[in-house]
């Protein structure tokens, strides 16, 4: 018999789904971000910019991440195909696309759907598609934006004495910055 492994990202979804998919699919959860820019390379940043290319080095988040990769490449060993169903949006691209390169997948199957009912999930594994490499890009840049404005904007954020460690992610440095103007 042919088995398929669903891979999707809420762990609170996997009983609904394997109902809705049937025994022939093992269905499992990533459980959100995997993967993320290490705290290796200059400055600690986990990527190296080389003329017009960004090389980016990924490592799990931690050790759940560490467990979930062993779980879902032991999975795969027991399918013919994988099949990502993770969110539609970049965040859910982009964790799609880590799952595959974490997994050592070629070339993964991708379905989206917006709600979880049978004739949307049905229809989305009739009709699946590629990763997307625009969202996908567009993740991979807001890592690296994300972790370069956090890592060299925090000592700006210092400076205000307002109890800020951090200026976090791109969007708060820049409201950050935009409220002190």
């Amino acid at each position: 018999m042919l088995k398929r492994l669903l891979v999707v990202e809420s762990p609170g979804k996997v009983q609904k789904l394997s109902q809705i998919l049937g025994p022939e699919w093992i269905v499992r959860a990533s459980c959100g971000h995997i993967r993320e820019l290490s705290n290796e390379g200059e400055d600690s940043l986990g990527f190296v910019m080389d003329g017009n290319s960004v090389q980016c080095r990924y490592v799990p988040r931690d050790e759940r991440a560490k467990d979930t990769i062993q779980q879902l490449k032991a999975a795969v060993k027991q399918v013919n195909e994988v099949v990502l169903a993770t969110d539609p949006d970049r965040e859910g691209e982009t964790i799609a696309w880590h799952l595959k390169e974490a997994l050592g997948l070629k070339a993964p199957k991708r379905v989206v759907y917006t709600e979880t009912t049978k004739a949307a999930v049905q229809s989305a594994i009739a009709n699946p598609r590629e990763l997307d490499s625009n969202l996908v890009g567009a993740g991979l840049c807001r890592d690296c934006l994300d972790k370069l404005v956090g890592y060299k904007g925090s000592p700006l954020v210092w400076a205000l004495n307002n109890g800020a460690k951090s200026v976090g992610r791109v969007q708060s440095a820049t409201l950050h910055l935009i409220g002190q103007v």
